[in-house]
């Protein structure tokens, strides 16, 4: 039967619910080993492309037990500008079609339980900035969804736990998944959700407590070089496993390849962790101080993903707090759970919900003062304002007889540095007039969609004409011819269960090694550092990424040396 769907696209699983008279349905889009089921993961797809062998195509579980061709943590991508992703068996895919084809595989499996989804919510982190929010509704659609809206996954999450407990009330949802930290405080009226501020850390999540876990076991381990593929692969998920093991053990075992075993202890673990636990109370604060409150405001504290089950995250967000974790939800299908209703809101078949949505960072341009000539962030959509939202202001060029000017779009925050690294250049637009007037103005026109999109517009008011009309769209999405390609080769590949199209994948003109060595610093290490510390593999990155075909070498090795000391993250 055809229907409405939610779906929670995340960064390490991925779940599907939908509305039924008598509820919510959670999907069992995929089937895990009785070891990971038993542990709550029973109805959840991992988030995990492989290309097997022949150019077999694999998803989920099957994918993340692969040796190797696995394309994991895609949606930590969408925020950044690279348009390729490369696997562990130097395989290069765009990030599309890798992201179109797990989309399209949770379309199918629902398909399988008998849903014929087509309209669908699609949610988002609060936190993620317009170029992920762009590129999740690009592949969602691509993979035959009707987007019927990208919503907030706290939002998402505040709906699902008010569905079982009604009431005008203030929640703070602390949403921790495996790539994302979202804190966000919502109040609920009459069966509307209003979000009032939010906060978060894009670039850390439960992928980030796993690295050090297994650094803590690798540091008792003489020769870890010495493992094959497989056996590297088949430690990494124990140390996932052994992790999720820890929120409801005291300690457990960790098997070593040769037959080898270590004892991890929650102590250990909650130790190797302590600073990445303490990186928490950063966002709740920031939203508490938004909307002028002390933690006794909040009504009750909405605890979702799967970081947020770990007991000493529990805690802390507790003790600074004053407040227990609500219990009645499942952390782990909460954020589906609460997609599947606002589904049903939009489409009609609920009644008794609505939601709005608002935005997390300021959305401007960057304009010059003609007096000192300084850069500034000119704020057009502020932070926090509902969408869809619908902004207009007026600008003049800096000199008389200007005939263009570049229009960038920016995102962050107005408050730092114009170079500060929160403030975003999402596109940038050139735009021309003609012969310069001394009278002329011009009106800038953002609107920001209740999906995440932005439209931008300029208006010549001394000729009262559109000189401007486009869209933020970005990398391979900006070619609409390479969309639809790409949208055929990932249903075609969810359909006949093999990779096709091989030929035509994005940077082809590096060559393996090249490919993979970015990969492991664009996704392995650099959001794992400090960004003073990240910064001299960023430059290596940009070298290599810009380097001709002269200075490749010497781009490479300056990249190779730069990885050398975090290749325990690799």
């Amino acid at each position: 039967m055809s229907g409405t769907v939610g779906i929670d696209f995340g960064t390490s699983n991925s779940v599907v619910a939908t509305w039924r008279p008598g509820g919510v349905e959670v999907l069992a889009v995929d089937a895990p080993q009785a070891e990971w089921g038993n542990l709550g993961f029973d109805k959840l797809m991992p988030s995990v492309f492989a290309e097997g062998e022949g150019g077999k195509a694999l998803f989920g579980w099957s994918a993340k037990r692969a040796e190797a061709g696995r394309f994991e943590a895609v949606k930590r991508l969408f925020a950044t500008q690279q348009d390729a992703i490369t696997n562990d068996a130097h395989g290069v895919f765009a990030v599309e079609e890798v992201s179109t084809m797990l989309f399209a595989e949770l379309r199918a499996a629902a398909v399988r339980q008998g849903v014929d989804a087509r309209p669908a919510v699609i949610t988002v982190p609060a936190n993620s900035r317009g170029l992920a929010r762009y590129r999740t509704k690009i592949c969602a659609g691509m993979a035959g969804f009707q987007v019927l809206a990208l919503l907030n996954e706290p939002t998402a999450a505040a709906m699902a736990y008010c569905a079982r407990h009604p009431g005008d009330q203030q929640l703070l949802v602390f949403d921790w998944g495996g790539g994302t930290l979202d804190v966000t405080i919502l109040r609920s009226v009459d069966g509307v959700f209003l979000e009032q501020a939010s906060k978060g850390l894009p670039t850390k999540g439960g992928l980030d407590f796993d690295t050090r876990l297994r650094k803590l076991v690798l540091d008792t381990v003489p020769e870890p070089g010495t493992w094959t593929a497989a056996q590297r692969r088949r430690f990494d998920l124990d140390i996932e496993l052994v992790k999720i093991q820890l929120s409801s053990q005291e300690y457990t075992v960790v098997q070593l390849p040769g037959g080898d075993s270590r004892r991890v202890t929650r102590p250990m673990f909650d130790e190797a962790t302590r600073s990445l636990v303490e990186q928490a109370r950063r966002p709740i604060a920031q939203c508490l101080a938004d909307i002028d409150a002390e933690p006794g405001a909040v009504d009750a504290v909405v605890m979702v993903g799967g970081t947020s089950r770990i007991p000493a995250v529990r805690q802390f967000v507790a003790e600074l707090l004053g407040c227990a974790p609500a219990v009645g939800i499942d952390p782990m299908t909460a954020v589906g759970e609460g997609a599947a209703i606002a589904a049903a809101v939009l489409s009609g078949e609920l009644d008794t919900n609505d939601f709005f949505v608002a935005t997390e960072h300021a959305l401007g341009t960057v304009v010059m003062e003609p007096a000192t000539g300084e850069h500034t962030f000119s704020v057009i959509i502020p932070r926090n304002h509902m969408l869809p939202a619908r902004k207009t202001e007026t600008f003049a060029p800096v000199a008389p007889d200007q005939q263009g000017a570049l229009l960038r779009v920016i995102e962050g925050d107005p408050a730092v540095p114009l170079a500060h690294p929160d403030n975003v250049v999402l596109k940038e637009f050139q735009v021309a007039w003609g012969p310069g007037r001394p009278d002329r103005t011009f009106d800038l026109t953002y609107e920001y969609d209740v999906d995440g999109i932005l439209h931008v517009s300029v208006k010549d008011n001394v000729t009262e004409q559109v000189i401007l009309t486009g869209d933020v769209s970005f990398g391979v999405t900006a070619d609409k011819r390479r969309l639809v390609e790409i949208s055929r080769q990932a249903q075609r590949t969810v359909e006949t269960g093999q990779v096709t199209g091989v030929a035509d994948r994005p940077d082809q003109q590096l060559d393996p090694e090249a490919a993979g060595l970015l990969e492991q610093a664009e996704v392995k290490v650099i959001p794992f550092l400090p960004d003073d510390e990240a910064e001299p593999l960023r430059t290596a990155v940009r070298g290599l990424h810009e380097a001709g075909p002269d200075g490749r070498a010497g781009a490479l090795a300056r990249l190779r040396e730069a990885l050398a000391p975090y290749s325990y993250l690799l």
